[in-house]
């Protein structure tokens, strides 16, 4: 009678955490999510909405050409941007494109919601836990409740993955790879389930892996064109698995790249006092910490073992691996951990292991609760301020060694976990080789780096102005035209600058409104100057006005002679046939782009007197600067993945490297002297959240 009443009042229990936890959702986080777009869910819906717009989607990853489409379409959300974000996993909002964004929000976390009930289920299938302990796995998850907020994608994906293993135990091994296929392209780190199909040797799951994930690749390329997947494959994703596709000193993120990153790395701006600087400590624990983590969820794997249990605890292993070693987790990420704790729970439960369950009920908590990044250097006791890795690894310690102890020693010997070792133990000091060369490559640029005022996210378009610095600042209110000299001057006015024209007598801003953009005077934003352009530019003379005109993400450079027209004098100095990127311009007859044709990678094109815009032979480049003096060009050319500067001798033809480091040095303009560049540059930050450096590269 005891026993039969300790467990009517846990039940009783369970039902009324579960009750205020339900209320907490459908109170409190349901509303917040319904009123207001938030983060994260405008990226996919922007994107499909522009897929099913028919525009040129190559450049959905660079931040300002992303934002200046957000705004065209009077999205209410203050900055938007793709990165780490696979093309295809924004396919899914295709249904909803044609909706304003906040309405097809709606129907996304209705959707959600739905998919809720698919995924108690499965979970009961595979624990034969009951649907009210699901429930309250799943309703004390805060990573759900940002999924919600958030618009996210991890509750997907988590059906998905859960999915994937209740047909493998199915021995739907055809179905179980498919599944595993759509997660990876949405996501990259379910292609590690791979590994398990390989050492399990189910060749029916790896085929139907393979050949799903071909055919997702076929159609993402038919949808967006290979040039926007040729640079999320060369400059994303090696950034993302290195952990900069995010800002790498945010340590509320809690991976090991992030406290790495702030224990051992400088960075003037973001980390100028590291607890010890040592770029050698951190590109052997990088690795070393991610390898030692993932490598017994691979090595524990047992091909001849087909107890459901211990199949599911070896899927269980791998997804809580991939968390803990991820280099960019956010809080609702760990909605994944769903699926290992309710299977944990389970087997504790049968077990009668109430300690260590309410152990991982703590950790659960624990793990999910977001928390914020300190305000002062802490030094190693920044694991105690943000527990989110100490707990996860706790987590994974006991999964290991619960598949350690339910290891089958008459299994005899699999030599294939000598051949995962050894290639495990070689892709480690490859990895070590590589991370050190890299971050002592980036800190060569330190030297240049101009120190600035004004934080920001990041800081790009920098143009010399008199004894300071005029450039486009990203905050997450916003972007801002900033001038930095004896003081600092801020454009308050509504709207982002996402470019600007200066001269000697005139500042130009361009103002990214609804449905396009308009250059405006900052000092009376209301006159619009120009509608229609982006990317301003004054002649040397100062007398013409020279911008880039979208049509469906495709730009053309025009020219205008008067900022007092009407805009009839406008003349096309590109044909249609290049999509511009970017733009250089002296005068009508001294000009170059960069730009894309017939889908090609993007080239710098230099016009002539009979305006014919000739395609120079200097590989994949972008960002033209032409000098003052008309003797030098400076631009960005492609190598190994890094954008780095260049320039070129008009005269001559001749062109030099003025760096060979790894990471990215872009947007770059000339000094008055025509020595001296002024640059953006993400060196020791992340993907293209660049900061602002000066160097002399004429003697």
């Amino acid at each position: 009678m005891e026993i039969l009443r300790d467990r009517r009042v846990a039940s009783w229990m369970e039902r009324f955490i579960l009750l205020l936890a339900i209320a907490y959702l459908g109170m409190h986080t349901w509303p917040r999510a319904w009123s207001k777009l938030n983060t994260d869910f405008p990226n996919y819906y922007l994107t499909a909405r522009l897929v099913h717009e028919d525009y040129d989607t190559a450049r959905i990853y660079e931040w300002r050409w992303f934002q200046r489409e957000k705004d065209h379409r009077s999205i209410d959300d203050p900055i938007v941007g793709l990165i780490p974000i696979t093309p295809f996993s924004t396919l899914v909002m295709w249904p909803m494109s044609e909706m304003p964004a906040l309405a097809a929000k709606h129907v996304w976390m209705l959707v959600n919601l739905a998919l809720l009930v698919p995924l108690c289920w499965l979970l009961r299938s595979l624990t034969g836990l009951s649907y009210q302990r699901i429930g309250l796995v799943c309703a004390l998850s805060f990573p759900l409740h940002r999924n919600m907020l958030f618009g996210q994608f991890y509750l997907f994906l988590l059906v998905l993955i859960v999915a994937a293993c209740w047909a493998y135990l199915k021995e739907f091994y055809l179905l179980s790879g498919a599944l595993i296929a759509i997660a990876a392209a949405c996501k990259i780190f379910p292609v590690l389930f791979l590994a398990l199909f390989l050492q399990r040797r189910n060749w029916r799951a790896l085929g139907s892996a393979l050949v799903t994930g071909t055919v997702i690749a076929a159609i993402s390329i038919a949808v967006f064109g290979w040039n926007v997947h040729r640079t999320y494959l060369h400059e994303i994703l090696p950034w993302t698995l290195h952990g900069e596709g995010g800002s790498p000193y945010v340590t509320s993120a809690a991976s090991i790249s992030t406290i790495l990153h702030y224990l051992f790395l400088n960075e003037p701006e973001w980390n100028p006092h590291p607890w010890h600087n040592s770029p050698l400590v951190y590109s052997v624990l990088q690795p070393a910490l991610q390898m030692l983590m993932l490598a017994p969820a691979i090595l524990l794997i047992r091909r001849k073992d087909r107890v459901p249990r211990r199949i599911i605890l070896e899927w269980v292993g791998l997804l809580a691996a991939s968390l803990a070693i991820s280099t960019m987790p956010a809080s609702y990420h760990f909605v994944l951990m769903v699926f290992p704790v309710c299977v944990l729970s389970a087997l504790l439960i049968e077990r009668r292991s109430v300690g260590w369950l309410i152990a991982l009920l703590i950790g659960y908590l624990g793990i999910g609760f977001p928390m914020p990044s300190p305000n002062h250097v802490m030094g190693p006791a920044i694991l105690l301020r943000v527990p989110r890795l100490p707990l996860m690894l706790a987590v994974l310690l006991g999964i290991y060694a619960l598949l350690w102890s339910g290891r089958n020693d008459k299994e005899g010997q699999d030599w294939t976990h000598y051949a995962w070792a050894g290639f495990m133990t070689l892709a480690t000091l490859f990895s070590i080789q590589s991370t050190f060369h890299l971050q002592r490559g980036v800190r060569q640029e330190y030297a240049y780096r101009i120190a600035l005022k004004t934080p920001s996210l990041f800081d790009v378009d920098p143009v010399v102005y008199g004894a300071g610095t005029r450039y486009i600042g990203s905050a997450f209110e916003g972007y801002r035209l900033v001038t930095e000299g004896d003081s600092t001057r801020i454009d308050s006015s509504a709207g982002d600058d996402l470019s600007f024209a200066a001269s000697t007598r005139q500042l130009l801003v361009e103002k990214a409104r609804n449905q396009e953009s308009a250059i405006v005077d900052p000092r009376n934003p209301a006159k619009t100057i120009l509608q229609g352009g982006r990317s301003p530019m004054f002649s040397v003379d100062g007398k013409e006005l020279a911008f880039v005109r979208n049509d469906h993400g495709r730009g053309r450079l025009m020219v205008q002679a008067s900022l007092q027209s009407d805009g009839s004098n406008q003349v096309a100095l590109t044909p249609p046939s290049i999509n511009v990127y970017e733009a250089a311009f002296a005068s009508r007859r001294a000009y170059a782009v960069s730009g894309v044709e017939d889908g090609e990678p993007p080239q710098i094109y230099l016009t002539d007197q009979t305006h014919s815009n000739t395609r120079l032979d200097l590989g994949e480049s972008r960002y033209p600067a032409l000098s003052p003096d008309g003797r030098w060009m400076a631009y960005s050319h492609l190598d190994g993945g890094m954008w780095n500067l260049w320039i070129r001798d008009q005269q001559t033809g001749a062109a030099r490297r003025v760096a060979d480091i790894p990471c990215n040095q872009i947007e770059s303009s000339w000094d008055s002297d025509s020595k001296s560049l002024v640059y953006a540059t993400d060196c020791g930050r992340s993907l293209w959240l660049t900061g602002i450096s000066r160097r002399r590269v004429i003697p």
